[in-house]
């Protein structure tokens, strides 16, 4: 399963940053087209996700081992444009067993996220970082995590993300399904 969790991860992170160049090279394109009198020479302001701050909070389920529950998180990040983000987060796994030890598991840290926009209105998403969460019987520890995830523009500065995340533990792992309301500013 690890494996397949880093394909996933470095799939997603090709996909955004090929999206990242795409948009580069479109933008090095438009600047140069002197022909259209509409051109404002800036394809980075075309779709809903625009760069500044934003907020979050969504449900979701996780599980590990043979275990599952509801699970919680809330967000806040900087889109430095419609590709790259940077987000601290904090998320409630619930009460779940973790290397045979059932316990309140809840982490935070801190995670960038490539994006690609399919259209003005959606994209999908891949992202990777590094969280410290809660060893049920222990101290906290520092460990990597890595998801994927679509989000939805659904008005002005408000869009509607589904993720999955997989949270990496010392003794064993998390995956955690969430939808989330984010809110720009």
């Amino acid at each position: 399963m690890k494996n397949a969790t880093r394909i996933l991860c470095a799939a997603g992170l090709a996909l955004g940053l090929a999206g990242f160049a795409n948009g580069a090279a479109a933008q090095q394109a438009s600047n140069s087209d002197s022909m259209s009198a509409s051109n404002d020479g800036n394809l980075y302001n075309q779709t809903a996700f625009q760069r500044g701050l934003y907020v979050g909070a969504g449900v979701g389920w996780g599980w590990a081992d043979n275990d599952d529950d509801w699970t919680w998180r809330g967000q806040a990040g900087w889109r430095l444009n419609q590709y790259l983000a940077v987000e601290g987060f904090y998320a409630d796994l619930a009460d779940i067993t973790v290397g045979g030890v059932s316990d309140n598991v809840d982490t935070y840290g801190a995670a960038a996220l490539v994006s690609f926009p399919l259209n003005n209105t959606m994209a999908i998403y891949g992202k990777g970082g590094v969280h410290n969460y809660s060893q049920p019987g222990d101290d906290r520890e520092l460990s990597w995590l890595g998801g994927a995830g679509m989000e939805f523009a659904v008005a002005d500065n408000t869009s509607i993300r589904t993720e999955w995340t997989h949270y990496d533990l010392d003794s064993d792992s998390v995956d955690d399904l969430t939808a989330a309301v984010v809110f720009g500013f």
